[in-house]
């Protein structure tokens, strides 16, 4: 499994960080949510296009790439997987229709999950658990061949991450906050560098790769070991 880091800032944040988006590579290319400029950022580190995404909620910066992927998608002949709750898929159709290319639906193949619910591609699986954030968002883990990665997308604390992360090589947490920002954070669904080393070392994660990043850089506390993520940054388990 590879991890490769194709952005990891926020809605607002310095537009050099780019929007979340993590392409991970099993037997398998999954992109773990695609904000804008997703597909530029896949062709400066020279990936293919992916055969999945998975969405894990509906806000814009998660999602208002998709149409471009899709767009190359039909160029390639391809069909792209889109793994999400149900309000991430709708919104993405929507999406579609907003920017008049309805039409691209046609190479989204839709796998909708439940809150808690597991689909398999390939040999690869994922699996879903229940976020905190202000819309219905979810916690995503991708296991391969004894590895696996957890992805918080945003979200205020919960235990659901805790077991989902459980044992995994990487936690890629949200960091929208710093040490001491715990209560604004958390009355709109986000975390802190704080908030994301606790997760990280009650899952018994192996790494912490705090992504996520707001206009203020974040500060890490110590407690767990820490990947840094920058453009391109490939992260081999």
């Amino acid at each position: 499994m590879k991890i490769v880091v194709l952005g990891y800032g926020g809605w607002i944040s310095s537009p050099w960080l780019g929007h979340t988006s993590l392409y991970v590579v099993t037997d398998k290319a999954i992109l773990l949510d695609a904000g804008e400029g997703a597909y530029a950022r896949m062709a400066q580190c020279g990936l293919p296009l992916p055969d999945a995404v998975v969405l894990s909620h509906h806000h814009g910066d998660h999602v208002l790439g998709l149409p471009t992927i899709l767009l190359f998608a039909r160029r390639a002949g391809k069909r792209v997987a889109v793994v999400g709750l149900a309000k991430a898929l709708e919104a993405a159709r929507r999406l579609l229709e907003a920017v008049a290319m309805p039409h691209l639906a046609e190479y989204m193949e839709p796998v909708e999950l439940g809150p808690r619910g597991e689909a398999k591609l390939g040999e690869t699986l994922i699996r879903l658990a229940p976020a905190k954030h202000s819309v219905e968002a979810a916690h995503v883990r991708v296991e391969h061949n004894g590895k696996c990665v957890a992805y918080s997308g945003d979200t205020a604390p919960t235990e659901e991450l805790v077991e989902l992360a459980k044992g995994c090589d990487v936690l890629a947490h949200e960091v929208s906050g710093n040490p001491g920002q715990e209560e604004p954070a958390h009355a709109v669904g986000h975390s802190t560098t704080s908030d994301a080393v606790e997760a990280a070392r009650r899952a018994g994660a192996r790494a912490l790769l705090p992504i996520h990043f707001y206009l203020e850089p974040p500060r890490v506390p110590a407690g767990v070991d820490v990947i840094l993520p920058y453009p391109c940054a490939e992260i081999s388990l």
